[in-house]
């Protein structure tokens, strides 16, 4: 494309026209007006946003309110004999009927002062007997000692019993003079949020709720739960009363930018007026993140529970750009005090407007996702422009290899020949059918299948894709490609695609790291083990199956001979057999440890099969007989 020249920058044609249009009576007439109008917004929105706060405090108040009179009232009941604690039917029908329409309590049920746990659960509606979460245990032991009193409110825990973080309400049980435990109700994080402002408002502002450095309420809080509270952590048992109360994300691991900067909030000067019109439990700071001024209103809660709570909200000016209908009369004023400085605008706006259109047509065509009529935008005489203008056709280039990409990639998935189509510069999705010397590895799980026809359908998907996720970056590790999933088992080459000398180590050390991890950990609660074989020798690589749904393999006796030695395995009660061929190839073949001299079915001789001595697993026992395998 040939370089045009004469370009403006957008500098200069900002300044001449301004110039023309004499930029210095209109503009102090605008400054003067919008710093008035952002000010006067601000206020508006400070004070609207302490009036939401004021709700939200209202609102936890009702709800700790309403739990708090339940228990102060399951109290007096087991206090006056009127029902008896350690009954079952207590809970499933007394407590069920009083929680019935109560959908955010996790569980409620008393703490003993020696560690045992007498509740409801809610979700499943059946009575709870089980060990005491330490946390609740430590408060049996240590709230008989101020005797009877009213409910009181626990901020935040982690409860390891019900596994989640919940905020509890507690009051001690005493019948005739003796001390019973202490009676909890448990109020999820979601609960709490559910009675606040505390999604996105629509209007700009983030609302939250802060314990000390923590988060309680926050829109990411769920998302920050997803990714950091994984199935795992759900059997979290804490040692100490600290870690039962710091599971909660502190501000700077919520991945809000404002909060995470708390450190640097200034005080802002409001003015007389309106810090008298405001709560004095409401504080107004400021700080400016990435060039933007930011504000943050917080209100300090009544100290009605343990641990005192911060509601808040924080927001950009952008917020104030429904206000720019006031801008328009002061833009008005300006333009009739000064008819040159309208004439000029109208001109350079119409300059500009063009390639703006054109722009901003295009991008709403891209967001359709139809790239195939995407317009060429033209060049511009102003740089600018003429950048972006050559940016987006580059970007819409960019978009259509990606798509071609993800044409191929739906295909292939292993990276070696995803990169091998690419340089083809095809979109045919082949490879050619070719020859090699490569190394097979045949895994497959022991027992599996009869543990599958007893488990839920479920759990043996869960099961797999568990284990078929580690043992997918085990293989890709050592540059292995898989080639199928059968079942259970999985069939992986080395050297079959790209160049990798060491093939036959490649695949002795991923069928040991396989051995290590099913000894090493459970996959979605189960155990696991399984059985290696490796095999070297010549075989076909290709793409087969139809034009549109086409498949990476492999095939010959070599293959075959790996899936033979996985299943010998069984008979001589090893864990990983490996081929005389492969052993041959080891940088260092004395590691390989002769198993037996087998006849492999299909062949007339005999040959040696090895075996490797794997670190923490079961020792080898070296065999020499001679075996037929059918």
């Amino acid at each position: 494309m040939a370089k045009r020249h004469g370009r403006f920058s957008i500098f200069g044609v900002l300044l001449g026209g301004l110039l023309l249009s004499s930029v210095g009576g209109v503009g102090l007439s605008l400054y003067i007006g919008l710093q008035t109008a952002i000010e006067n917004t601000r206020d508006l929105w400070i004070s609207m946003t302490s009036a939401d706060l004021a709700a939200a405090e209202r609102a936890v108040e009702k709800r700790l309110a309403r739990l708090a009179s339940r228990n102060n009232w399951i109290a007096t009941k087991i206090a006056q004999n009127s029902v008896d604690p350690n009954s079952p039917s207590f809970w499933t029908d007394n407590i069920a009927s009083l929680i019935a329409g109560e959908k955010d309590i996790a569980a409620i049920g008393m703490t003993t002062p020696d560690g045992e746990f007498l509740g409801y659960d809610p979700k499943s509606h059946q009575f709870m007997q089980t060990k005491a979460d330490l946390f609740d245990a430590q408060l049996a032991k240590q709230i008989p000692l101020t005797g009877p009193s009213q409910s009181q409110t626990l901020f935040p825990y982690w409860q390891s019993t019900l596994g989640q973080v919940v905020i509890g309400e507690a009051v001690p049980l005493f019948q005739n003079g003796a001390y019973l435990g202490v009676l909890i109700q448990y109020l999820t994080l979601q609960g709490l949020s559910r009675d606040l402002p505390m999604q996105e408002q629509g209007d700009g502002r983030t609302a939250f709720i802060m314990v000390d450095d923590h988060i309680i309420a926050h829109p990411s809080l769920s998302n920050w739960q997803r990714v950091n509270m994984r199935a795992e952590d759900s059997a979290f048992v804490p040692r100490t009363i600290e870690q039962a109360t710091s599971v909660l994300p502190k501000l700077d691991q919520i991945g809000d930018a404002i909060l995470s900067q708390r450190a640097r909030w200034k005080p802002v000067d409001l003015g007389d007026s309106l810090e008298h019109a405001l709560d004095q439990r409401l504080d107004v700071s400021q700080v400016i993140i990435n060039s933007t001024y930011n504000i943050i209103v917080t209100r300090e809660a009544l100290q009605s529970a343990a641990t005192p709570i911060t509601f808040g909200m924080h927001f950009a000016p952008s917020v104030f750009a429904a206000e720019g209908r006031r801008l328009d009369f002061l833009m008005l004023i300006g333009a009739v005090v000064l008819i040159g400085a309208l004439i000029g605008a109208a001109v350079i706006s119409y300059y500009f407007t063009r390639p703006l259109k054109r722009f901003s047509n295009a991008t709403r065509q891209l967001e359709t996702g139809n790239l195939t009529s995407l317009p060429h935008l033209p060049e511009s005489a102003i740089r600018e422009f003429n950048d972006a203008a050559t940016s987006f056709n580059q970007m819409v280039v960019t978009l259509h290899d990606r798509e071609r990409i993800g044409r191929l990639f739906g295909k292939f998935l292993p990276p070696a020949i995803a990169q091998q189509l690419l340089a083809s510069q095809s979109d045919t999705g082949t490879i050619p059918p070719h020859k090699c010397v490569a190394t097979t590895l045949f895994v497959d799980l022991q027992g599996f299948t009869s543990m599958s026809e007893k488990a839920d359908p479920q759990d043996v998907v869960d099961i797999l894709n568990a284990y078929f996720t580690d043992a997918t970056a085990v293989i890709e590790a050592n540059q292995g490609i898989i080639t199928q999933y059968q079942g259970d088992a999985i069939l992986a080459v080395f050297n079959a695609v790209g160049e990798l000398p060491n093939h036959a180590d490649a695949a002795l050390e991923t069928a040991i790291s396989l051995q290590k991890l099913v000894h090493a950990k459970q996959f979605n609660g189960a155990t696991l083990r399984c059985r290696c074989g490796v095999n070297t020798g010549e075989l076909v690589a290709a793409s087969v199956g139809a034009p549109g749904r086409l498949s990476f393999t492999v095939n010959g006796d070599a293959v075959n001979s790996a899936a033979r030695l996985e299943a010998m395995n069984k008979e001589l009660g090893t864990k990983i057999l490996i081929g005389e061929s492969t052993r041959n190839r080891l940088s260092n073949p004395s590691r390989a440890i002769l198993a037996k001299e087998v006849l492999l079915r299909g062949r007339t001789e005999t040959t040696a099969v090895y075996t490797v001595a794997v670190d923490v697993i079961d020792d080898i026992t070296t065999h020499r007989t001679v075996v037929k395998d059918t």
